[in-house]
């Protein structure tokens, strides 16, 4: 089951649906023409996170943020660094297409719901 985590106050959106993917077979993903800091990536996870909103122009929907996190590619010695972390979102690539039946297969379909039982009332 994907982890779900709901936040109550601040800046924060009300709820968060979020899902990761590990990444098992080689994925190198290289930063889109045009980026301030381009680089290549090898992929090991694929995180998708929606956002509910319950204020401001995004107020009663979900929105998507997606972004694959790996390894930077170490030029000077010709291999995957396991120290560079690299992140790659949509300001670095485009979407690839086979990142979109995972997110229709996981993305939430209705409005969250919490259910809670106040202080001091009796089970």
């Amino acid at each position: 089951m994907p982890e779900i985590r709901l936040y109550t106050h601040g800046y924060r959106p009300s709820a968060r649906h979020e899902v990761d993917f590990d990444i098992t077979s080689e994925v190198i993903l290289e930063s889109k023409p045009g980026v301030a800091r381009p680089f290549t990536m090898l992929a090991t996870r694929l995180h998708l996170s929606w956002s509910w909103h319950t204020s401001g122009w995004r107020a009663g929907e979900w929105h998507l943020f997606w972004g694959f996190h790996g390894h930077r590619y170490r030029k000077t010695t010709s291999d995957w660094s396991p120290h560079e972390q690299g992140f790659m979102s949509s300001g670095d690539i485009d979407l690839p297409d086979w990142v979109q039946p995972l997110i229709e297969a996981n993305a939430p379909t209705a409005p969250p719901v919490v259910a809670f039982e106040p202080e001091g009332a009796e089970s």
